[in-house]
């Protein structure tokens, strides 16, 4: 096992464990776990990080592909980038508007209860999106 920092855009210190024979890491940090859960009880968050999991979108693109109310959509991108969830993968020019992209920090994530012991909680990093968090750390 070896353990895993991660920087997000609101400076908060998150690590985890991950295995060697194994993709998923342990999300240890009691934090991230409850931004994590929370999010996946939220329908529109759950939706957005679904429509990212796998490859980079537009806000328009996650607003038109998950049936998303406008406002709704740009408040919760901007609490799951906040809490590190969300990565904003790379912005553009089109038609003169700067269009900005993301990409979920995870690709999949398994959330197990234990009773009294604790809640476990496991994902796959998407690691090109936790490359881009560590660019921009280092860029400060």
């Amino acid at each position: 096992m070896r353990s895993i920092n991660l920087l997000n855009s609101s400076t908060f210190l998150y690590s985890w464990t991950q295995n060697r024979d194994s993709s998923m890491i342990i999300i240890d940090n009691s934090r991230l776990q409850s931004h994590i859960m929370y999010a996946l009880s939220d329908s529109h968050m759950h939706k957005i990080l679904q429509s990212t999991s796998l490859s980079v979108k537009s806000v328009t693109e996650i607003i038109r592909e998950q049936d998303l109310p406008h406002s709704s959509a740009y408040k919760k991108i901007a609490e799951l980038v906040k809490w590190g969830l969300l990565v904003p993968y790379k912005s553009e020019l089109v038609e003169g508007k700067k269009v900005a992209y993301y990409k979920s920090t995870f690709h999949s994530i398994k959330i197990s209860y234990e009773g009294l012991r604790k809640t476990k909680v496991e994902a796959e990093p998407n690691m090109d999106a936790l490359e881009r968090i560590s660019m921009r750390f280092y860029d400060l």
